[in-house]
């Protein structure tokens, strides 16, 4: 499953980031959204391809053990990454967009370092 510790120090960075100016750079946003698209879409389709593997049954002559659920799992981690980078832009862009809003009023009120302490906090507790 991915979680807020696999995000780079770099991807968690922008994402703090994003709040803390008024307008970022091009590039800097673009690197928050592409974090917040992995996370997001590649959670949404590591759970959505874990549910499908639990609903096939294993075969009972050819089924290759524990060497073919760990394949499995990396093949599945592979699929989810490669879906989110391409496909992944429907669900996140909606959800990236309420949180630029949400972390911008947090500025504006003057409470984004709370925030951003929260969200470091949860990094470090995942990890």
């Amino acid at each position: 499953m991915t979680s807020i510790s696999s995000l780079s120090s770099t991807q968690l960075n922008s994402l703090q980031q994003v709040g803390q100016s008024e307008r970022l750079p091009q590039k800097e946003e673009l690197t928050a959204q592409d974090a917040f698209q992995g996370f997001v879409a590649g959670t949404f389709y590591k759970m959505m391809l874990k549910s499908l593997r639990s609903a096939e049954q294993k075969p009972a002559y050819f089924h290759g053990g524990r060497a073919e659920d760990i394949f499995r799992g990396q093949l599945d981690q592979t699929i989810s990454e490669d879906l989110a980078k391409e496909h992944g832009s429907a669900f996140s862009d909606p959800l990236f967009q309420v949180f630029t809003q949400q972390i911008r009023s947090a500025q504006a009120e003057g409470t984004i370092e709370k925030v951003s302490s929260n969200l470091t906090e949860a990094a470090s507790r995942l990890k």
